[in-house]
This record gives C-alpha cells, sequence and structure tokens, in this order.
C-alpha cells in the first residue's frame, strides 16, 4: 500500500469515518506488515495512538535510521509495535524520546526559540502604517464604503458597504499587507476571496468598492480561495509570473531571490503564464508549475498537494530535500539567520513536523536523522557537519 492511502486511512481511522471497505484495508495491510498476534486497535494504541500516527507521518525515516551509526540499540515493546508501523510511514517525532539520551539536545542551554505567530503591518493607500499585532480587535479603518476589521483569530476582512454608492471620482486605492519572518496573516478580501499570507510575504491588492478588475500582487508564499466572479477574472502577479482564474483554490510560492515560481493547484483551474506572453499553461488539480526566473519554460508536473500547502496546516512537510532548502524554510517561520560551516551538500531529509514546535525542538530531529548539527546563538543557527 502506498504511504500516499495509508496516510489517509489512518486518518479516516482516527476520526471515526472509515467505511467497512477502508476498515478491511486497514486490516489488511496489518496482516501483510505481521505486526504481531494481538489486534489491530490495541497494535495502533500501542504505537502511540491513531492521532499520533496520523499526524506525524514521515516519508524517508527508516532509510535514514538504517544510516545513522548513532541510533542503535534500541528495544521495548512500544518501539517494535511503532517500528513496524514506521517501515512503510516512519516518523522522527516517534524516536525523539529514545534518541535524545543517545544525542545531546541543540543547545540544551539556550533561550527557547519560539515558532512564528499572526503578526503583519497593514499600509494603507495614504502610506499609514497599522501595526496589526499591536491593533486592538475589531473595525481598525474606514475608506471609500469600505469597512477594515480585524477578528480575534488573526484575520483581516475587508467588507464592503452595500449601502455606499460608488462616486465618479472614487479612485482604485491599494492596501498592502507585510507578513515579516516569523509571522503568518489572514485576509479576507473585498470580493470575499480568501488569502492565507505565509511569513516573510507581501500582498497588494485594490480595495475601492467599485467594479475594477481583481489584479493582485504576491512576493513570498500565499494560499488562494478566490470568490467565482465569471466576468471579473481573479490575477496574480508574482514575478515575471501571472496566474489568472475565476474562482480556485491554489497556492503560490515565489519568494524574491528564488530561481523558480511554484503554483499549485488544489480545486477549479487556473492558467498559468508570464506577464511577457499572452500564451501559458492551464493547470488542473494535483499539478504544479514551475517557472523558471531567468526562463521562458513553464514546467508542469503532478504533485503531493497537501505537502504544497502544509505551511497553511500547520506543518513542515519536507521530501528528500537537501539541508539548505529545508533552513531556508525554518528561517523564514523562526525568524532566525542561518550560517553553515563545511556542510556537504549531498545531505538530504525527509518528514513532517508541526509549526507549532520549539526551533530546537525541529533542529533535534534533524539532527537525528543526519551527519548534522546545529548549534543556536541568539536567533542564529549554525549547521555544521559532523566528522
Amino acid at each position: 500500500m502506498k504511504n500516499e492511502r495509508l496516510q489517509y486511512l489512518l486518518e479516516r481511522y482516527r476520526t471515526s469515518k472509515c467505511s467497512d471497505q477502508e476498515l478491511k484495508e486497514i486490516n489488511d495491510w496489518y496482516e501483510e506488515i505481521n505486526a504481531g498476534s494481538q489486534d489491530l486497535e490495541e497494535w495502533i494504541e500501542e504505537a502511540g495512538g491513531s492521532q499520533f500516527l496520523a499526524d506525524q507521518l514521515y516519508n524517508n525515516f527508516e532509510k535514514k535510521r538504517n544510516q545513522s551509526r548513532r541510533i542503535t540499540g534500541i528495544i521495548g515493546s512500544r518501539w517494535k509495535a511503532a517500528a513496524a508501523i514506521l517501515l512503510v510511514l516512519g516518523s522522527s517525532i516517534a524516536f525523539y524520546s529514545y534518541l535524545q539520551q543517545a544525542n545531546p539536545d541543540v543547545n540544551a542551554q539556550q533561550a527557547k526559540v519560539l515558532p512564528g505567530k499572526n503578526k503583519a503591518v497593514l499600509v494603507l493607500a495614504d502610506g499609514r502604517q497599522i501595526d496589526l499585532d499591536a491593533a486592538a480587535i475589531g473595525i481598525i479603518d474606514r475608506q471609500n464604503g469600505m469597512m477594515i476589521t480585524k477578528t480575534d483569530s488573526g484575520q483581516l476582512i475587508y467588507t464592503v458597504d452595500q449601502k455606499y454608492t460608488a462616486k465618479a471620482t472614487d479612485k482604485i486605492a491599494y492596501h498592502t499587507l507585510k507578513v515579516p519572518r516569523g509571522g503568518q496573516y489572514r485576509i479576507v478580501l473585498p470580493d470575499q476571496s480568501k488569502v492565507w499570507l505565509n511569513a516573510q510575504s507581501t500582498l497588494n491588492f485594490p480595495v475601492t468598492s467599485a467594479s475594477t478588475g481583481r489584479n493582485v500582487r504576491l512576493d513570498g508564499e500565499a494560499y488562494f480561495e478566490v470568490t467565482p466572479m465569471k466576468h471579473q477574472p481573479f490575477s496574480v502577479l508574482t514575478g515575471n509570473q501571472q496566474v489568472q482564474v475565476l474562482g480556485t483554490h491554489f497556492n503560490v510560492k515565489g519568494y524574491p531571490g528564488d530561481h523558480e515560481i511554484l503554483t499549485t493547484l488544489l480545486e477549479g483551474r487556473v492558467k498559468v503564464s508570464q506577464i511577457t506572453s499572452a500564451q501559458g499553461k492551464i493547470l488542473h488539480p494535483g499539478q504544479q508549475s514551475e517557472v523558471q526566473t531567468q526562463s521562458d519554460l513553464i514546467a508542469v508536473r503532478k504533485v503531493n498537494t497537501d505537502q504544497a500547502v502544509a505551511w497553511k496546516n500547520g506543518y513542515f512537510i519536507f521530501d528528500n530535500q537537501d539541508i539548505r532548502s529545508i533552513m531556508k524554510v525554518i528561517s523564514r517561520w523562526y525568524n532566525v539567520d542561518v550560517a553553515f560551516h563545511k556542510v556537504s551538500s549531498n545531505e538530504h531529509f525527509g518528514g513532517t513536523f508541526s509549526r507549532n514546535a520549539d526551533l530546537s525542538e525541529i533542529l533535534n530531529n534533524l539532527q537525528d536523522l543526519g551527519n548534522l548539527r546545529f548549534k543556536i546563538d541568539q536567533r542564529k543557527v549554525v549547521v555544521s557537519q559532523l566528522d
């Protein structure tokens, strides 16, 4: 059984949504791996529980575990049950309590570096800046028939005043939402489209109540759920790429300095093109386009969409990625700088980690998976290769 299918079945099992056929699949798989004589439910609970197994999925741990000289001699009935399922799934967290005795923690004496949180700055059309982290909950501004509200759940909502009559003198106003490193934020645009902004990202968007095009500019990463409007297409400009939609769910990742812009479609249909060309590629659900910043080519491939939007759902999912790429993601969320000391680019990792974990917990797990050592110094992480 493929990992993706087993992940889906375990999540269904955890939430008590399994059909008879799906439950049979899980039981058949359990019998195939010959985990023991106890029944399935007892075995899953001994392995840490279905919640644990579904939430901590990790594709490549067993391979890395066999390569590490430090992970030896682990015994115990609970480990044996967990190990059976980890041969297929893998989980860095599952072994954490055992490994921390064999491997010293990453800079245990250092103060904790906490994960990011909801924080952003809203820049209005007149240049005023509102620190949303410090702003009171409730209405924070009114402009041209628009009401801007901050909610207690870390969300900014633009509401059109239906009683407001647009005037011929009304100008198209643009606001900018800036999310720093160590932040994230959600916004509901005037057309009621929803946007989730990841760390170190900026969204520029129109806020006029007049009937105009829906064109936004993104630097960084955001997930969009666009409200359908047949006669008003929605477009996202990122670097040299344009995404055109009518109503759909998709993720765009294009940070300044990156060599590529990735667009992943979850629902609906979008057209991805370069702003210098009318031609482009149509994406279907489950596909991802890659636009090179220094090329005219647009590549399209089938991907695991869960990985592309994991950040929105509170997780990091790394799939055979090199440590430099992983640390770039981590540095944005934890607002830290990263330095490398004699680190091989051949070291690759895979895994699922919670974005709510302390930085040291993430680094401890990465350290246990490879031949690396991490040191935290204030807001700087030094990554070095073990001899």
